[in-house]
């Protein structure tokens, strides 16, 4: 049944007898033009939901012209966070207005469609671990490990979703996000080295940094996770990784062979649990020029951009 019944039909056939629907049809959608100031004003995606109190996903599928306008409250806290100018102002208010479900009854204006990208069957999975957690516990204490748990959990989501992917499980110390984008997971990796570092230069007692495991292949969506051989070997590596290190295996250096602020070198041979015979690891290391801090859906590499099944909510290891 629809939203408005009897009365959206009334409203649309009012609009399309006064002619709205030629005068409102080639009007720009609102996330378009939210997205055209969030990145003239250059703040990202993480940056305008925190300042807004919205979750990034819902921006991004503003963004994308899969939700509506918000409320006109918290378009008026976007102007502000975005520090618009009166007549930006003006032109997105306005446009958020035509965005309500009533509006759109009226003018005849129907919602852009969204082509669905294909669903990724290779995906490339992310494990960090805080190195020494269970002796800082036993120093320290339950409770707080339970603050750096969750600190180390909340810079880990934070990372994750600003680089495109989507946090699967917090385990305490341990943290699985899944990228359908190698270069974005390699730039989330050192993304959260660097918060975990300047988290802990207020709190020096904490451990004194995080080890990182990468790795690229095939793995099979299943109820509350995935499983494959590249979940198992993300979680290989995470354990041999040093605290600020990241380790990845040569397919992810063969998927996204260049990454700004990234630079390959061999960090050894060695026989992973599970697995026959000994296999290379390299350590991704930082080294060239930064990447652009903005970088987000819109704007990553084509080759490489998948849409991630919404199926998967924690680790297959």
């Amino acid at each position: 049944m629809p939203l408005f019944g009897d009365l959206g039909k009334q409203l649309s056939d009012a609009g399309k007898q006064f002619g709205l629907s030629d005068v409102f049809k080639n009007l720009p959608q609102f996330g378009a033009v939210l997205r055209q100031y969030r990145t003239l004003h250059g703040v990202t995606i993480e940056e305008l939901a925190a300042a807004v109190e919205i979750s990034p996903s819902a921006l991004r599928e503003m963004e994308e012209g899969r939700r509506p306008a918000p409320s006109e409250k918290k378009v008026k806290a976007i102007c502000k966070a975005l520090k618009l100018d009166a007549e930006e102002e003006e032109s997105l208010t306005d446009i958020a207005e035509l965005d309500s479900p009533v509006a759109a009854a009226i003018t005849g204006r129907a919602q852009v469609a969204v082509a669905q990208p294909l669903s990724a069957a290779i995906f490339v999975f992310l494990i960090a671990d805080i190195r020494g957690y269970t002796a800082f516990t036993t120093r320290h204490g339950d409770r707080a490990a339970a603050i750096l748990a969750t600190r180390f959990a909340e810079q880990a989501h934070a990372v994750i979703d600003r680089w495109g992917g989507r946090l699967v499980e917090v385990r305490g110390d341990e943290a699985l996000g899944v990228f359908a984008s190698a270069q974005q997971a390699l730039r989330a990796a050192h993304d959260l080295h660097a918060r975990y570092t300047a988290l802990t230069r207020d709190n020096p007692e904490w451990p004194d940094g995080i080890g990182i495991g990468l790795d690229v292949g095939e793995a099979e969506p299943v109820e509350g996770g995935y499983r494959g051989i590249a979940v198992n070997r993300a979680a290989r590596l995470c354990s041999l990784a040093a605290p600020g290190e990241t380790l990845v295996t040569t397919g992810v250096a063969y998927v996204a062979p260049v990454v700004d602020n990234v630079t390959y070198s061999l960090h050894g041979h060695e026989q992973l649990k599970g697995f026959d015979g000994a296999v290379p690891i390299l350590l991704a290391a930082p080294g060239g020029p930064e990447p652009t801090p903005s970088v987000e859906a819109g704007d990553r590499e084509q080759p490489e951009q998948r849409q991630l099944p919404e199926a998967s909510e924690a680790s297959g290891d």
